[in-house]
This record gives structure tokens, sequence and C-alpha cells, in this order.
């Protein structure tokens, strides 16, 4: 698994793993548990990852429609970053967004596709690549 100080090319997507660790980064415990929590989510996470039965980039279409839908738009970019990591296209990640619209409501879905295309900005930023 690429760990986060590992070389990626510019614009690549980070890993789940690598966009879990810069998220608790940014997201810290209290210093008396943090070590504990950061462990435990580390170790709870993976193993849901690398189950069997689905495949990474089935996981993550099922992850960004959850995190679209309940509206948790930190862990939400993290996972559309991941997700092209994983092998999905942008334009699958659009798809999921688009799709939960219907079930979940068009105003959380156009902020959610506001949060792909941002993600998908910086990638290219980070890239040299410019919008078409």
């Amino acid at each position: 698994m690429q760990k986060a100080n590992e070389q990626r090319a510019a614009g690549e997507a980070r890993s789940i793993e690598e966009g879990a660790e810069n998220f608790l980064a940014k997201n810290r415990a209290p210093r008396e548990i943090e070590a504990d929590w950061t462990e435990w989510i580390n170790k709870t996470g993976t193993a849901v990852w690398d189950r069997p039965g689905l495949a990474r980039a089935q996981r993550s279409i099922a992850t960004i429609s959850i995190l679209s839908v309940t509206h948790q738009e930190g862990p939400l970019r993290v996972h559309i970053e991941a997700g092209l990591a994983n092998g999905l296209s942008r334009l699958e990640v659009s798809e999921v967004i688009m799709h939960s619209a219907v079930y979940a409501g068009v105003p959380q879905a156009l902020r959610s596709m506001q949060i792909a295309y941002e993600v998908f900005a910086r990638l290219d930023e980070q890239s040299g690549e410019t919008e078409r």
C-alpha cells in the first residue's frame, strides 16, 4: 500500500490510505487518545477496505454515495480522490453523485458535484493540465 510520504506523480489521486492519513492529520483527536484513535481508524479502515467480496472501486462507489447523501463533505473529498486511485473514472464518480440526486435530493447532489469539480480541478492544477 502506498504511504503518504512516497512520491506520486503530480496530479495523481491519493489512495484511501494516504487520504485517511492526511484527513486524520487535519482532524486530530485529543492528545490523550490520539494514538489509539489513529490506530483504531487505520485498523478498522484497513479491515473493511481489504475484505474480499467487493473490489476497491465498488467500495468507492458505495462510499462516495453514502458520504454524498449524508453531507460529509470533508470525507467525500478524500473518497472522490481515493475512488480515482481505485480505478473509477471521473465520469463514474460524477454518475454516482448524479444517481444519488434521485434518491437523496438535488440540493445535496449539487453540492457534492461541486466538490467533485473542485477535487478534479485541484488534481488538474497539480498535473499542469488546464480546464478545457
